[in-house]
């Protein structure tokens, strides 16, 4: 990263920003280059700063014809695209977005609206569900007409004049975004002017943004990691952005041919899908053509390997970066090259000021896990009408995040999960993270995630999720057999589901608490057509339902999901010992914790004990028969 991209960086953040209202920022930067490329769409549509600006001005004059101004609060429920960009940067611009997600089903929909207080929605016409839920709520229904934005007469200078309307202030809320519901329902996030422009001033300082620069923006916009990290923060610098309709593998590359990104920023889900697509594109010795500077990932973890993956396929360095909703994003980030990027870390503070504390609130030092505190212009005030969550979201002065984890002597920050999805399986707590490490070290495991589950006796117990790489193909029991010796036996899962995808949030974030419900669903639904018992399936089915108490109708039901422990298993071996005459012991039930599993270790060691009683018995024979060979008139 040369000087010059960093000082013209740093001016192009900045410039605008002094204003700190969303509206005037983008006058200035219309004023500053007018004829700038800002907003390109697949399909055609390009805006300048100019035209944005005119748009932006012209929907103030029709939010304001409905009555609608500053303080008036507009839930955005539109698809994703440039739509919805060019929506939310309106309403951000003259009143409150609201910012809902359409692809929810209409109970989900009607809960967030009816806790938004919002004032009117906007949607697309003849969005009937739309309608009928403003309707419910006894508020304005709004329907976008996007063309009459674009193509309008000039706005009036003195429209908004007539209309009474000042415009919000610096620390008037923009937008209005819902957490992702990791640690229970959604949260309402208020967002300032101020707020949202210093974080993606911070992101386009810390990835030397330029006018030279075009960002592919794939991230949904309701989350702030699309909305302030994938659209405003190259705004902030003056450079542009292509408003996809979200990720879609088939059209990827053909974005990157029309458009010529220099960057991108998503989730793991969808790194790991553009790593596969460059794979494939590389083995058809297609054209390839990557014009990507860098590649940023925030959201949630990414693995080392597929990062390394990614910079080898895309020859481009990826810059992992950590932040949430109520920091308008980004907190701490890996730097640029020449800086050094750590593989596992989400780098360093940039936008926040962080600590790592213990129970105490005292610092913990270099190596030591503890919680994620942080502070700053880019940290939010406090949820909406929640004194419950603020009042434990906030220690002297210092916001709470939830995430436990690091720093190391370099002052990198590695996280290690979420406060609430620590595991604690009888007494013994341990991160997610410990588990889905070790799977993702197996050779044939592609993703992985670890969650907790209820259980009678522990407490808690642990179950992964995991996909395979392409073209392996293992069975559970084998991956979990493998992790022996590797973790500590109690941070080895009960369970482990082999998927074709592990399901994550729309904004890509992974919900280990829904996890299991995801699960049960699945298994359910699977189990309808279960095949039978085989006879000592059915003996095993008998024991593990004696000893548990509960019923057993599956040769895939376990025994530890079901409420076995280690005493359990202790009685387990005991008992089939006296019945079949062998010498299992309880870590063998642990080991094998399925019935079709445990009745196949069974099986296993009554062939084994067969076996060796036929030697045995032909030893004896043999011996009989060299006895009389020697003393044929005995």
């Amino acid at each position: 990263m040369t000087a010059a991209r960093v000082r013209a960086a740093e001016d192009a953040s900045a410039a605008g920003a002094e204003g700190a209202t969303l509206r005037r920022w983008l006058s200035s930067r219309a004023q500053a280059s007018p004829s700038s490329p800002a907003l390109l769409a697949p399909g055609g549509l390009a805006l300048s700063y100019a035209e944005l600006s005119g748009v932006v001005a012209r929907a103030g004059e029709w939010l304001a014809s409905s009555g609608l101004s500053t303080g008036s609060r507009i839930a955005v429920c539109l698809p994703h695209g440039v739509a919805l960009a060019l929506a939310l940067l309106a309403v951000g611009c003259h009143a409150t977005a609201v910012a809902l997600h359409s692809g929810l089903a209409a109970s989900e929909l009607a809960a967030l609206l009816a806790d938004a207080r919002a004032d009117a929605m906007l949607a697309l016409p003849g969005d009937a569900l739309a309608a009928r839920l403003a309707r419910q709520q006894g508020i304005v229904h709004l329907a976008l007409d996007l063309d009459a934005w674009l193509s309008g007469p000039p706005p009036d200078a003195h429209a908004r004049k007539a209309h009474g309307h000042a415009g919000p202030a610096p620390d008037d809320t923009a937008f209005v975004l819902f957490t992702s519901g990791t640690t229970g329902p959604p949260k309402r996030v208020p967002l300032s002017h101020r707020q949202v422009l210093a974080s993606a001033g911070n992101i386009a300082r810390h990835l030397a943004l330029t006018a030279d620069d075009r960002g592919l923006c794939l991230m949904p916009l309701f989350h702030s990691h699309g909305l302030v990290g994938g659209l405003l923060a190259p705004l902030a610098a003056g450079s542009s952005v292509v408003c996809t309709p979200g990720f879609d593998g088939a059209d990827f590359l053909s974005w990157i041919d029309e458009f010529r990104p220099t960057w991108y920023t998503a989730a793991p889900t969808i790194h790991r899908a553009v790593a596969d697509l460059a794979r494939d594109a590389h083995a058809r010795r297609a054209p390839w053509h990557p014009t990507l500077r860098f590649i940023r990932s925030a959201s949630s973890a990414m693995p080392p390997e597929l990062l390394r993956r990614l910079e080898s396929l895309w020859a481009a360095p990826v810059i992992e970066s950590y932040g949430m909703t109520e920091s308008a994003t980004q907190m701490a980030s890996n730097p640029l090259p020449p800086g050094r990027r750590k593989a596992g870390s989400v780098g360093l503070p940039a936008g926040a000021e962080l600590r790592v504390v213990d129970a105490a609130g005292r610092d913990q030092p270099a190596g030591s896990v503890g919680a994620i505190v942080a502070r700053g212009p880019v940290v939010f005030g406090g949820y909406e009408d929640a004194p419950a969550a603020n009042a434990g979201a906030f220690r002297d002065g210092w916001f709470v995040t939830g995430d436990h984890g690091w720093f190391d002597a370099d002052g990198y920050l590695y996280i290690v999960g979420r406060e609430a999805d620590i595991i604690n399986r009888g007494g013994e707590k341990f991160a997610p993270f410990d588990v889905e490490q070790a799977l993702l070290r197996l050779p044939a495991v592609a993703q992985a995630a670890a969650y907790p589950v209820p259980h009678p006796t522990l407490g808690e117990d642990v179950h992964a999720a995991v996909v395979l790489e392409r073209g392996h193909h293992v069975p559970a029991q084998a991956l979990r057999a493998a992790l022996f010796g590797t973790i500590a036996a109690f941070k080895i899962p009960a369970r482990i589901h082999v998927l074709s995808e592990i399901p994550t949030s729309a904004g890509g974030k992974l919900q280990r608490r829904r996890l299991h419900e995801a699960m049960e669903r699945a298994a359910l639904a699977a189990s309808s057509g279960a095949r039978g018992f085989t006879a000592i399936e059915a003996r095993v089915a008998r024991l593990f339902a004696g000893l548990l108490g509960r019923p057993v109708g599956s040769p895939d039901d376990n025994f530890l999901a079901l409420g076995g422990d280690s005493l359990s298993a202790a009685r387990l071996a005991q008992t089939v010992n006296r019945t079949w005459g062998l010498a299992l012991s309880a870590s063998a039930a642990l080991a094998a914790p399925t019935v079709a599993g445990f009745a196949a270790l069974i099986q296993a060691a009554i062939d084994d004990a067969d076996a060796l009683a036929d030697v045995l018995q032909a030893e004896i024979d043999q011996r009989a028969d060299d006895d009389v060979a020697r003393h044929p008139g005995a």
